[in-house]
């Protein structure tokens, strides 16, 4: 009995000497540098600006795929990095740009919109997507600010997939 308690004794003592955040077992994301950092814990971790603004995590072994694509939605450039997991959830991280060629093209197109309802009396406009408000449910978005911060993104994935070890990236 007595060796029972000097063991309860000392394991109160060595629990009262650790940090606060090693005895909840929660890891702080909110003072991450920026870039990546190798983890021992097998996810990828994301942090746009600030935890507090926007993060997101995913358990390496349910990625099912990643992809990297670009392409028009209106006047805007749209390029994304999409992760589908193996469950229900994908998770699109995009970032868009006003396309100037699009925006001519827009333009000449409502003016010839304009002529053929002023000679015919037809509503003659058509369906559009507007981003991203036609996207599923299931899907987490996540929007940044530069296109480059997109190659990033991927590489740091693709690497923590191929690697199979987890990391915490900061995109600032």
């Amino acid at each position: 009995m007595k060796r029972f308690l000097s063991i309860l004794v000392a394991a109160a003592m060595l629990l009262t000497a650790l940090p606060a955040s090693a005895q909840s077992g929660r890891v702080d994301f909110n003072n991450a540098p920026e870039g990546e950092q190798n983890v021992n814990y097998k996810f990828w971790v994301c942090i746009i600006g600030t935890a507090k603004k926007a993060i997101t995590s995913v358990r390496l072994d349910t990625v099912a795929s990643v992809s990297k694509h670009t392409y028009n939605v209106g006047t805007q450039t749209v390029r994304e990095v999409t992760i589908d997991t193996v469950g229900n959830n994908s998770i699109r991280i995009y970032c868009m740009n006003l396309n100037s060629q699009q925006a001519r093209m827009r333009e000449r197109t409502r003016n010839t919109r304009g002529i053929l309802e002023s000679h015919t009396g037809a509503d003659s406009s058509f369906p559009t997507k507007s981003f991203p408000e036609g996207t599923y449910s299931h899907n987490v978005e996540y929007q940044v600010d530069k296109a480059e911060d997109l190659d990033t993104i991927y590489d740091s994935i693709m690497n923590a997939i191929l690697n199979n070890r987890g990391c915490v990236l900061r995109i600032p």
